[in-house]
């Protein structure tokens, strides 16, 4: 699975860049414009509405699992989170996540022999 969630952390840094790209290319650095255009009609309201509380809930579940599992590479995620996106943060906490999981099934059954 770590490869698979690699591969999605990939794709979530790639696609949505090269969108924000086009927009950098056209309107330059221009907050105003591309806060305005985030929420110019009800569906891109409806989409901007709906990733501010995938990433608030992507927040709580990954302090959550990190305070579980002891994952140190939190920190990357929360940054990757607010520079490129929860595209990138969501699959690359599941990359990291992966083998702290993988030693606690292991650490509970060797407790249990």
């Amino acid at each position: 699975m770590r490869k698979v969630y690699l591969l999605f952390a990939i794709i979530g840094t790639v696609f949505p860049y090269y969108f924000l790209v086009q927009f950098l290319n056209k309107n330059g650095f221009d907050l105003g414009l591309l806060v305005d255009l985030l929420f110019a009609n009800s569906i891109s309201t409806f989409f901007a509405v709906d990733f501010f509380i995938s990433c608030f809930v992507f927040i709580i579940f990954m302090f959550n699992e990190s305070r579980k599992y002891n994952i140190k590479e939190k920190w990357i995620c929360l940054l990757t989170l607010f520079t490129v996106g929860l595209s990138l943060a969501l699959p690359l906490f599941l990359f990291f996540r992966e083998p702290y999981i993988k030693k606690e099934v292991l650490l509970n059954s060797n407790e249990r022999t």
